[in-house]
């Protein structure tokens, strides 16, 4: 495939949505990551979709925490349209068909008209110091990548892009101080703005050495997913991206998926509030 053929395939999906599902332009993109879509749910919902009757997906495996579901409907009287459990480079790295899913669900949006999109994850700390100010609990809003130990991107030959410069500062700062509030006078959680370390997935970095080597870099946190779709966004000039990373294990402890799972469940609601405070604080 090429980077033609993928924006007109976007091109196909993206009026699909439009006749399905009637959303309209100027809505805000949510692409929720592990334990995220679990958390929030829509003032109103208007419509929804599973991920395998859009056109252009395929059956996709199940995976704890990922619904595979796209939902149109309003939060904070802001039309929105929700990826709930999107589709990650790691379920398997070396499969051009997930590539391209994962290209697609970003570009879609894009051709819907979707010009802020806010992209969430789970997230590891790599903070060990005596004290961590990084620790489980804690949102970090990315400020930059790491992509040194990233795997293939989905993009195509002379697609030069810089993923970070769609991490728009004013977004960041904006959300900063709105999460800021809903962490007051609660201590076990905390807002930061840090760097986010990609890895290839779906097999854990090492904590011996790895983390040793990702912490060296001055990134915050490590994860498998966020920098592919800071990819593609960045593709397409004046699409702005907040990224929100939810710190679900320790840089020390033994890694789990289950655990990171029912850390997110149990902050839900703060969780949601983050998004719902997120949401707020793009202009109209």
């Amino acid at each position: 495939m090429s980077s033609q053929l993928a924006r007109q395939r976007a091109e196909l999906a993206a009026q699909f949505l439009r006749d399905q599902l009637s959303i309209p332009e100027g809505c805000i993109g949510l692409m929720l990551g592990t334990g995220w879509g679990d958390a929030l749910q829509l003032d109103t919902k208007l419509s929804e979709l599973p991920f395998e009757k859009i056109q252009g997906f395929g059956a996709l495996q199940k995976i704890e925490g990922h619904a595979r579901r796209l939902e149109y409907g309003q939060i904070a009287n802001r039309d929105v349209v929700l990826l709930r459990g999107r589709v990650h480079v790691n379920e398997h790295p070396t499969d051009p068909v997930i590539l391209d899913m994962v290209r697609l669900q970003v570009e879609m949006l894009i051709q819907l008209g979707v010009r802020n999109v806010i992209v969430t994850s789970a997230a590891g700390s790599l903070d060990v110091s005596k004290k961590p100010v990084i620790k489980p609990g804690t949102v970090v809003v990315v400020d930059g990548f790491v992509t040194l130990f990233s795997p293939p991107m989905p993009l195509y030959a002379g697609e030069f892009c810089s993923p970070e410069d769609t991490l728009d500062a004013e977004l960041r700062n904006a959300a900063l101080q709105q999460i800021e509030f809903a962490t007051r006078g609660v201590p076990s959680k905390k807002v930061k703005s840090g760097g986010f370390a990609m890895v290839r997935g779906p097999f854990f970095e090492g904590r011996r050495y790895d983390k040793r080597a990702l912490r060296a870099t001055g990134a915050a946190v490590v994860g498998m997913s966020m920098l592919p779709e800071a990819c593609v966004i960045a593709l397409y000039p004046g699409v702005r991206m907040l990224g929100l990373a939810y710190v679900s294990n320790t840089a020390t402890e033994d890694h789990s998926h289950k655990t990171n799972c029912a850390r997110a469940k149990t902050d839900a609601e703060f969780l949601a509030d983050v998004l719902r405070r997120a949401t707020a604080v793009i202009p109209k």
